[in-house]
């Protein structure tokens, strides 16, 4: 009798515990969330092929609750958004429901306190707001009479720490959207961090890593194919890299072109940008690339008109044509005051540009660029401009159609061997290479040597007539006298 009363609260304890645990996971089979539907944080939203879920969540040792999306069948939790990142619940007395307005908010389950709102409220009601977890990772809200193309509010707008294939970082000119990433602050803190990448616009485009105010890194300025500043970063079997710059928006975007690999890119809470991949056999994520290689990826090492080489014992070395502002300063390895002119431009006519090979291409920041000028038409822009310093194609590695100029000092150059860009930098006539390395180039050479040789040539002309005519002159005289001598001896 004991004995089976014994079974009996095993059995029994067995199917509490069960109980408790299927409590614990609920969630909604379907990927979507209606107007005034409410999900606790014990339930969550799983997007149609079960790539990813929504739901609430304690990161690492933290006790606070988020609400976030992370991938469905990667047994290693990986968090790739986060809703409420600075303002975190506390306890699980809370709840996500999407609003009459299209407005996707955690609230308090006790007080209706609003804890964290997708966008500010609108009193405008929209017809039948329906919120959906795509494959992508992707939460939408959108109303049942309007298409995905035009969401009313969407994740991919409001960036965590991750960017995943399809997603856009850069400026949407048409909504004024700003999508950049920014790190967590600590691994199981997803409150705003100190690094953030971003898209700047002060000149051409190009991808920055802010630390803080200070810049970290930047990509150097981006092509068809792949970024300046680094050659990693190039087609692959994997994804491929867009970049896209019109009226409408400018963004960098990658695509998966095998879609069996599982890919992210982080910005990592110590500052860093990493491209991982997930790696079934060792059930964890693989570091596939990171744009930082070595100490010349940090910003302006060599300051102006200063080139970083990493497999130089020293690593800044001045431009051809320039030299250290402070010799003294150089020789001991600082480089704060950069390089300067050997000889200082005068804005002459004689003035042409020199070609250096195996560049990351300067930090664009105030330059000028246009997408369709030739590379005869961009120099030729520069050189009437006195303060152009120096001037690129866009496209080096594809037509060479576009140009990019540069105004005043050139600033966070490195030297990458064989897969480089060029760059044409403006240069006074004593400093310009004698040997032809560009048209510009060549055109000065022409200008230099063809003068002289024109004056050469006509000394030897004038000498030759001269010469001509002397000869003719005094054999003529001869013959005359000769001719004079046989007539008075024959006379007398």
């Amino acid at each position: 009798m004991e004995e089976g009363l014994t079974k009996t609260k095993l059995i029994f304890g067995f199917l509490l515990v069960l109980y408790a645990s299927i409590t614990l996971t609920c969630t909604h089979a379907a990927d979507t969330i209606s107007a005034n539907q409410i999900f606790r944080y014990n339930e969550t939203i799983i997007s149609a092929h079960e790539t990813f879920e929504l739901g609430f969540f304690n990161p690492g040792n933290s006790t606070n609750y988020y609400v976030g999306i992370w991938y469905k069948k990667i047994p290693k939790r990986t968090y790739v958004w986060v809703a409420n990142r600075n303002t975190p619940v506390t306890d699980t007395s809370c709840e996500l429901t999407l609003t009459l307005q299209g407005v996707l908010i955690i609230q308090n389950a006790t007080t209706s306190d609003v804890i964290w709102p997708s966008a500010n409220s609108s009193m405008t009601t929209v017809r039948n707001p329906i919120g959906q977890l795509l494959d992508t990772g992707n939460f939408m809200i959108y109303s049942d009479n309007v298409s995905h193309v035009n969401p009313i509010w969407q994740s991919f707008d409001f960036m965590t720490d991750t960017l995943l294939p399809g997603m856009k970082l850069g400026w949407n000119w048409v909504t004024r959207t700003e999508r950049y990433l920014t790190s967590w602050k600590f691994r199981d803190d997803p409150a705003l961090g100190d690094y953030s990448l971003k898209v700047d616009t002060k000149g051409y485009p190009q991808m920055i890593l802010w630390d803080v105010e200070k810049i970290k890194f930047h990509a150097g300025p981006r092509d068809r194919l792949r970024f300046s500043g680094d050659p990693d970063l190039k087609p692959n079997p994997i994804y491929n890299f867009t970049f896209v710059v019109n009226q409408r928006e400018i963004y960098y975007q990658y695509n998966l072109i095998d879609t069996s690999f599982i890919t992210r890119l982080v910005l990592q809470p110590s500052g860093n940008i990493e491209c991982l991949l997930w790696v079934d056999s060792i059930q964890d994520w693989s570091l596939y690339l990171t744009p930082e290689g070595d100490y010349c990826d940090r910003y302006v090492v060599c300051k102006a008109f200063g080139s970083c080489n990493i497999d130089k014992s020293s690593l800044c070395e001045c431009l051809k044509g320039f030299e250290p502002t402070s010799p003294e300063q150089w020789r001991v390895a600082i480089w704060s005051q950069g390089c300067r002119r050997t000889t200082p431009l005068d804005c002459g006519p004689s003035e042409g540009f020199n070609k250096y090979i195996n560049m990351k291409l300067p930090d664009t920041l105030g330059s000028w660029y246009n997408q369709t000028m030739t590379l005869v038409e961009c120099e030729n822009m520069c050189k009437s401009n006195c303060s152009c310093t120096a001037y690129t194609n866009l496209n080096a590695s594809g037509t060479g159609s576009g140009c990019l100029l540069w105004f005043g000092d050139l600033t966070d150059i490195k030297t990458i061997a064989e897969t480089g860009d060029s760059l044409y930098i403006r240069m006074p006539p004593s400093e310009l290479d004698l040997i032809e390395n560009s048209r510009s180039s060549n055109a000065g050479r022409r200008v230099r040597i063809i003068v002289p040789i024109s004056i050469v040539a006509l000394a030897i002309l004038v000498s030759y007539a001269y010469f001509t005519v002397f000869v003719r002159v005094r054999i003529i005289t001869k013959v005359f006298l000769y001719f004079c001598l046989e007539v008075k001896t024959n006379v007398f």
